[in-house]
């Protein structure tokens, strides 16, 4: 089971690939939700600064200098990140969080087990981030100034899909529906941190009192509530679409997030009622599933 690390106002956060132009985008979107970007780390640049966060050559020069730094954002890229993930977790980072899209398969799978053997968290690659209350986040989650629009409270909303975790916050903001925290995964077949290690991660928190999941079909984590591997607490409330793949070839990848039905997986309509017999209250319309989000805020 992953660990996660303690986040809040506090935290100080690297930033690998700072100088570049998603870097100075996305380091400032965080700052600007209230996340402390301590520094950057640019191979070459070291000396430089940005918004007043020095850079540096190496994250290990960038720990010397912020030693309690063990959280860093890389958007570097995708020939680059492997070997970015790794100087990370060499200098002693616990906690990964990789913007950067089409990063091979065979590499996400090594820098997976780089961080198991580090006994670190990768979150992504490609996902659109982290977001926590009061006032922490990594990435873009939750748009430009995520912390005046949304309501604080007890949901818990995890996501495979970067843009429908975004949707699932702002419509949870339009109904006001209290937030703790909300993660995605990342869009590709492979990913650091799957939604089951996101679902432990939020089981062991007091301050989390129901957990929504959006899902595609062909996730994981569907056959691990289904086989009761993991039985979540909480409430918890599943939006599942994609019926429209019923009419489609079976056993090929379609849109994002991995998002694929075997040849012998059951109906999506099959996999829904088996999930609610289960006790998970599970749709494919998404207005459904933000009413059921306020019922367990």
């Amino acid at each position: 089971m992953i660990t996660w690390p303690h986040f809040d106002t506090t935290t100080p956060v690297l930033v690998q690939g700072i100088t570049g132009k998603e870097g100075l985008r996305m380091s400032s979107w965080m700052r600007a939700a209230g996340t402390r970007v301590v520094a950057g780390i640019t191979p070459g640049k070291g000396g430089q600064e940005v918004e007043g966060s020095p850079v540096f050559n190496t994250v290990r020069e960038a720990r010397e200098a912020f030693p309690n730094a063990v959280t860093s954002c890389i958007v570097v890229p995708g020939a680059h990140v492997r070997a970015a993930v790794e100087e990370a977790f060499a200098a002693g980072i616990t906690f990964v969080y990789v913007l950067t899209e089409h990063v091979p398969v065979h590499d996400v799978r090594a820098m997976r087990a780089t961080a198991a053997a580090h006994g670190g968290v990768l979150l992504g690659p490609s996902s659109v981030g982290y977001l926590q209350f009061p006032a922490f986040r990594l990435g873009y989650m939750g748009g430009m100034n995520p912390f005046a629009t949304l309501k604080e409270g007890g949901l818990a909303i995890l996501s495979g899909s970067g843009g429908m975790a975004n949707e699932t916050l702002m419509a949870c903001a339009r109904n006001q529906i209290g937030v703790r925290l909300c993660l995605a995964t990342g869009g590709d077949p492979v990913n650091g941190c799957s939604l089951t290690d996101a679902i432990h991660l939020v089981e062991s928190r007091a301050d989390v009192t129901g957990i929504a999941v959006f899902v595609e079909p062909g996730n994981a984590l569907l056959r691990t509530l289904l086989s009761g591997i993991i039985q979540p607490r909480k409430p918890l409330v599943i939006c599942l679409p994609g019926d429209a793949l019923e009419s489609l070839p079976r056993g090929l990848p379609y849109g994002h997030a991995g998002t694929v039905l075997g040849e012998e997986d059951p109906s999506l309509t099959e996999v829904r009622a088996a999930l609610t017999e289960k006790g998970y209250r599970t749709t494919a319309r998404h207005e459904t599933f933000i009413q059921w989000c306020r019922e367990i805020m």
